[in-house]
């Protein structure tokens, strides 16, 4: 199947990314790629490390900037990533620009919260993705504190880890452990509830402060593991 033929042509000027990493090899496990950040987020999360793209912002960046970006790293980057913000706000974008990579050759990825289950799913039935990184922020309890917001989302992102594996698409789960999320019940919660859903391993972030892991927080969670004997189902970045 061909894609994104005539995408650039019809579609949007301006898509609405607020920035680009151009090199990377921790964005996509074991592939070279490059990572576009879509600006606005439903979220308001706490420790959100891109704060920058929770709003939506002008300028928006040109689709000619895009296809030109794709064109100049042909043979050089294997995979393109959309991370955010949040994707899924911005399906048609998405799906155009998808369309563009996969046609010029390149693999696409995802980093979502998953708060859309309805999209992703649409869009994976519409992709092959190589790998999608999904963020489960906290145990049904405490998502709100974890995201920000008035509502819980805890369901949205089951919904949408269990369409990535009926759909056979490789992911990854990642909670990012924050002060508020370090108590031991909360901890403990937390990780009933990603094996209730089938989670075989997850990955948790450290909380960064000041641009670095926050010591007492990474204390804490290789406290929890050891205890636990958590070492096989947790990483720690």
């Amino acid at each position: 199947m061909l894609y994104g033929t005539n995408r650039a042509a019809a579609g949007a000027a301006v898509v609405p990314i607020g920035g680009v990493t151009p090199f990377s090899t921790l964005d996509c496990p074991g592939r070279i790629s490059a990572v576009f950040y879509f600006q606005g987020c439903p979220f308001r999360c706490p420790y959100c490390h891109n704060a920058e793209f929770q709003p939506v912002n002008p300028p928006a960046y040109p689709m000619s900037d895009f296809t030109d970006f794709l064109r100049e790293r042909k043979g050089f980057l294997e995979t393109i990533v959309f991370s955010g913000g949040e994707p899924l706000l911005f399906p048609e974008a998405l799906d155009e620009l998808t369309g563009l990579v996969l046609h010029n050759g390149f693999e696409a990825a995802l980093h979502t919260s998953g708060f859309r289950p309805g999209v992703l799913k649409n869009y994976a039935a519409d992709f092959p993705l190589k790998w999608v990184g999904i963020d489960l922020k906290a145990a049904p309890e405490d998502y709100p504190a974890a995201t920000g917001i008035e509502g819980n989302y805890f369901e949205k992102t089951a919904e949408s880890i269990r369409i990535l594996k009926d759909a056979g698409i490789p992911f990854e789960v990642r909670t990012t452990i924050f002060p508020a999320l370090l108590e031991r019940e909360k901890l403990e919660s937390l990780v009933e509830s990603a094996r209730n859903l089938g989670i075989n391993q997850t990955v948790w972030q450290v909380y960064s402060l000041g641009g670095r892991p926050d010591p007492r927080v990474k204390a804490g969670i290789i406290e929890f593991i050891r205890d636990g004997k958590l070492e096989p189902f947790i990483q720690v970045r």
